[in-house]
């Protein structure tokens, strides 16, 4: 399994970026030092998410930090993320695993 660094790790709301750009914002959290990035859009269309969270790999990636996609295997895998957190109620970590193989990065809601 690829190692990576949770020191500093962000979880995106579009809602919460008032003027800001979700690249815009994600690109100078990365300069600031944030070290694993979660795309998180809850009400999000699957062609659009697709869009943004390829978009977000690349930036990400020229900053060698991985990107997770939130509650969407389908997104993280065809966007090239390097991995999903899944929710209580998305597909059970077991199944993730056996779709998405061992080097992916699968994080789950706990409580």
């Amino acid at each position: 399994m690829k190692s990576f660094d949770l020191q500093l790790y962000l979880v995106t709301d579009e809602a919460c970026l008032q003027h800001k750009k979700l690249f815009e914002a994600v690109e100078e959290a990365l300069k600031a030092g944030v070290t694993l990035v979660q795309y998180r859009e809850k009400n999000g269309l699957g062609k659009e998410m697709l869009r943004k969270a390829s978009a977000l790999k690349k930036l990400c990636h020229r900053y060698h930090v991985p990107l997770l996609v939130n509650d969407r295997l389908d997104i993280a895998l065809l966007s090239g993320a390097d991995g999903v957190h899944l929710g209580q109620d998305d597909i059970p970590v077991a199944e993730a695993r056996r779709l998405a193989g061992p080097d992916f990065i699968i994080g789950a809601t706990a409580h």
